[in-house]
């Protein structure tokens, strides 16, 4: 595959898309070249209603323009599982068009604010309705459906600096794993590949987790990454270094999820442990769910860092200061917590 992006070359190797499961037939049907200074093209971002979940609200202020897309299945056992879900790959350019005055995206703390924000809207805002044992408790509660930003590094690659993150679902969602680069004062490149497994009695994130390993997904995604070489054109490359010159500018800061967030994620995440899985050594009017313990113990293994080739140091990990409107940022009700 090769792009160019308003001057900003890339190239990247990847098979030729396998989606059985969707009569979509525009993956990979995208051009070769864009003009990022023209609004045709552009989408904003959305977010999800916090009274109406499935409602998506625009937010104006973030463009996004898809610059490619495909999807590859995955197969299991021909007679046990003969499908093993899917990974997608969105390759897109986001614009940011309310920077402060003055402020870059070449400049690491600028750009780890303005990625923050959209995931912030995107993963961390998205809520589903809980569970409810009480027939007669009407409180539309809001449980948080992901968590992170997890694993978050600076990873050098072909002499570009990617920030890397990753996301877990808590109850049935898709992992992601994502790569971001300012490509001007105002742009960003994404490469966002999005992980759905199947598996056989395994209806939720956790017990997902116990069926089928990541290594396979993360093992392909990383042969794509590696093929990718991205070349900026010689004004912005030297934009770049202008403003790395100042080492403020350059550091290599790191944000991730709160306490709160991972006390409310192993709560969630074993209270919907039992939807769509059946223990076979328990009768059926039982709770199917983990136990706590089980749960905890995954996700603190899963928030531990676990650096890829070629990242830096670990840097200092820093309190992003939202710059979501308050009047649309909501915080997860999850009520009395059942023990």
């Amino acid at each position: 595959m090769e792009k160019d992006i308003s001057g900003c070359k890339f190239t990247f190797t990847a098979p030729p898309y396998s989606d059985p499961f969707s009569d979509n037939q525009e993956w990979e049907t995208e051009p070769t070249y864009f003009d990022i200074l023209n609004d045709e093209g552009y989408q904003p971002i959305t977010y999800k209603s916090f009274r109406d979940l499935d409602e998506e609200i625009e937010f104006p202020h973030v463009q996004f323009l898809n610059t490619y897309s495909s999807r590859w299945a995955f197969k299991g056992m021909p007679i046990l599982q003969s499908y093993g879900g899917f990974i997608g790959l969105c390759v897109g350019v986001e614009f940011v068009g309310d920077l402060p005055i003055n402020e870059t995206l070449f400049n690491n703390n600028t750009f780890l604010k303005e990625v923050y924000r959209t995931y912030e809207l995107t993963k961390l805002q998205s809520f589903n309705s809980g569970l409810v044992s009480d027939p007669f408790d009407l409180t539309q509660y809001r449980w948080p459906s992901y968590l992170g930003p997890l694993n978050s590094q600076w990873v050098e690659h072909g002499g570009v600096d990617w920030l890397y993150f990753e996301t877990q679902p808590l109850v049935n969602g898709s992992d992601t794993l994502c790569w971001q680069t300012a490509i001007s004062d105002k742009h960003i490149l994404s490469f966002n590949f999005s992980i759905r497994r199947s598996g056989l009695n395994a209806g939720n994130a956790f017990r997902m987790n116990q069926r089928t390993s990541l290594d396979n997904y993360i093992c392909f995604i990383k042969r794509i990454m590696d093929s990718l070489v991205l070349e900026l054109p010689p004004e912005l490359s030297a934009r770049r270094m202008e403003i790395h010159s100042v080492p403020s500018a350059a550091s290599k800061s790191l944000f991730g999820c709160s306490t709160q967030q991972i006390e409310d994620a192993k709560y969630v995440m074993q209270m919907w442990s039992g939807r769509g899985y059946r223990d076979a050594k328990r009768d059926k009017n039982e709770s199917h769910r983990a136990t706590f313990e089980e749960v905890s113990t995954f996700i603190d293994k899963r928030i531990q860092p676990r650096p890829l080739e070629n990242s830096y140091s670990l840097g200092e990990k820093i309190e992003i200061i939202s710059r979501v409107p308050s009047n649309i940022t909501n915080k997860p009700l999850i009520g009395p917590k059942i023990t």
